[in-house]
């Protein structure tokens, strides 16, 4: 078998599409210790012909190095993440450890969870949902991955509709009360105002970077409360889903 680094350079976006075919071929015959070379290897022009290598190589081929695999969809803007998600969707039962791990271990990356529910939870069925119930209801405090979790345990009738709405119902009223207090806390505060003022000197760095610094604390404040509107949205959204089935 021909050097497996050399075949990997053959991987990228630039390479003629028979030479990168026969190099996808070829790596079908890696070992096993050489698994871990095919994740996100070298650049981003690589990735996406290491995915369909990966793909193509299959379950339980690939079992030594599904952590990298979870860790490929943290983006899925990210070349080759469009590709790995499904494979792992199907891979299923084998893949709830380093789900488990993820949720106890990396919390505080709700983007990459956020893409787990999206990718790969929202497609299982009860069975494979069920080994990760106690992760759930420990999800279930937080923002937009609460919800996830909470519409996860609901879709599987593991928790019943009434207590989501119930729990629904006090995460609206904490983030209500929230906005309240950032309102009392920071009264007069216009944040399109302040928004409208920032984009007009975006398009220069000098001045946006003094403009943040001089109004930091409001920005804060207009983040925030944006993002507890965006979080009551979200969980109204959800009651009325649980609702209308119920």
């Amino acid at each position: 078998m021909e050097d497996i680094q050399a075949l990997i350079q053959k991987l990228d976006w630039d390479t003629p599409e028979a030479e990168q075919a026969e190099a996808i071929h070829k790596l079908q015959d890696i070992r096993d210790g050489e698994l871990h070379l095919l994740l996100q290897p070298l650049g981003k022009g690589y990735w996406d012909g290491a995915a369909e290598v990966i793909v193509r190589l299959g379950f339980p081929r690939v079992k030594p190095i599904l952590p990298g695999l979870l860790e490929w969809i943290q983006d899925m803007n990210w070349p080759g993440a469009a590709q790995i998600a499904p494979f792992l969707r199907e891979i299923g039962n084998p893949l709830i450890p380093y789900i488990q791990d993820v949720f106890r271990n990396q919390s505080q990356d709700e983007e990459w969870m956020y893409w787990i529910f999206e990718m790969i939870l929202d497609h299982w069925n009860k069975e494979q949902i069920t080994p990760l119930r106690e992760d759930l209801i420990r999800l279930n405090e937080g923002g937009t991955i609460a919800l996830k979790a909470l519409r996860t345990l609901w879709v599987h009738q593991i928790y019943p509709g009434e207590a989501v709405l119930l729990l629904l119902e006090d995460k609206k009223q904490r983030s209500l009360t929230e906005i309240a207090q950032l309102e009392n806390a920071y009264p007069g505060i216009d944040c399109e105002a302040l928004q409208r003022e920032f984009r007009e000197g975006i398009f220069t760095p000098e001045l946006s970077r003094a403009y943040i610094e001089q109004h930091r604390e409001e920005i804060s404040f207009c983040y925030r409360k944006s993002s507890l509107h965006d979080f009551v949205s979200e969980i109204e959204e959800l009651v009325r889903e649980v609702s209308g089935s119920e």
